[in-house]
């Protein structure tokens, strides 16, 4: 079903989403929302991903909602907390349903440079990419009994750093040239798609319209 709609459509109506859940101090309204995007994520299969995604941040929520509690009580910790869950299932369900270089390619459709719609394509493409990079030389250098936990990575951090460095220097080499023999840059270039804004289009920004309204009154 996600795949019916525009991507630049599915991009405004996230835009609209972050919006409402940024704006909105309704303690209710966040958990219903909260839980609504659970309920899509699971329904779209990214219940494990985004699951993933809050395991990963859960020192990061809990730290939001200590400095939030700090100076504005127990409901402002309570909020703070709902909300990022809420912007992260949002992202989660977003980047989920939206492949990158179709969002790429219906930017470039609609005029945008191709330099720019790149570098957004780019930052969602790559952005996971260096993790794998990341994950891949941690994991060989553990395997040589090289220690990064604790005090140890003060001591060890140069032998994680500049092997990744190193990886990604030469990632960048390769996708350069990459791009250079595909003719990056070219004003001739077209996306194979034709990216055209429909009915559905709109009616997915105009109830992402409606439920901000309803969220933040």
């Amino acid at each position: 079903m996600a795949s019916h709609f525009d991507p630049r459509a599915k991009a405004l109506s996230y835009l609209i989403g972050s919006a409402a859940i940024i704006l909105s101090n309704d303690l209710i309204r966040l958990a219903f929302l909260s839980g609504g995007l659970a309920l899509l994520l699971i329904g779209s299969g990214l219940g494990r991903r985004w699951l993933q995604v809050m395991k990963a941040l859960t020192p990061t929520l809990m730290l939001f909602a200590l400095v939030a509690g700090w100076s504005g009580g127990s409901n402002a910790a309570i909020g703070a907390a709902l909300r990022l869950t809420a912007l992260v299932g949002a992202g989660v369900l977003f980047f989920g349903v939206t492949p990158p270089e179709e969002l790429g390619d219906a930017l470039l459709a609609s005029g945008v440079p191709s330099q720019i719609a790149f570098l957004l394509e780019g930052a969602l493409r790559f952005t996971p990419m260096m993790g794998t990079l990341a994950r891949e030389v941690y994991e060989a250098q553990a395997s040589r009994g090289i220690r990064f936990d604790g005090r140890h990575l003060l001591r060890n951090g140069p032998l994680l750093l500049t092997p990744l460095l190193l990886s990604v220097m030469r990632f960048a080499d390769d996708l350069a040239e990459g791009l250079e023999t595909r003719g990056f840059g070219s004003p001739q270039r077209t996306p194979l798609r034709d990216y055209r804004l429909g009915w559905r289009d709109g009616a997915l920004i105009g109830v992402a319209l409606l439920l901000t309204i309803l969220i933040v009154w």
